[in-house]
């Protein structure tokens, strides 16, 4: 949604935090999968592959330099594959209590966002019922 906002670089680093983010349940949901590829395309990178997972930290750590906006942007859209599957489990929510130190945000910001992005689900959930009756 907002990932055109961010510097080629930066959405890399955020494809590579989106894919880290994917495998901290134990899998790699359809669900998460759909998103990461969304993501892609928005991104204009469709033939991009993770390739730097174990540098996840230092990663974390170029981007807790990016803008306080880019910051807000990467979690609205982290949310987004977090909350994909309808849960998040408890390595993701470490993931998130991580990002909200490294990123200087307010615990209430990341809530704030978090519930944004669920409401935003549950409008387009919403949305297909209703074309489907």
């Amino acid at each position: 949604m907002y990932l055109n906002l961010l510097e080629k670089q930066e959405q890399k680093d955020f494809l590579e935090l989106a894919r880290y983010s994917m495998g901290l349940n134990g899998e790699y949901k359809k669900e998460e999968e759909v998103m990461l590829t969304n993501y892609k395309f928005e991104c204009h990178l469709t033939d991009y592959t993770a390739y730097r997972q174990e540098d996840i930290e230092q990663i974390i750590n170029t981007l807790s330099k990016s803008t306080q906006k880019i910051k807000k942007i990467i979690f609205v859209e982290l949310f987004g594959i977090l909350l994909a599957d309808g849960e998040v489990c408890d390595n993701e929510a470490k993931l998130v209590d991580t990002l909200t130190i490294k990123f200087s945000l307010e615990e209430y910001e990341v809530a704030r966002i978090q519930r944004w992005v669920q409401a935003m689900n549950d409008i387009v959930q919403e949305g297909y019922e209703l074309i489907s009756r």
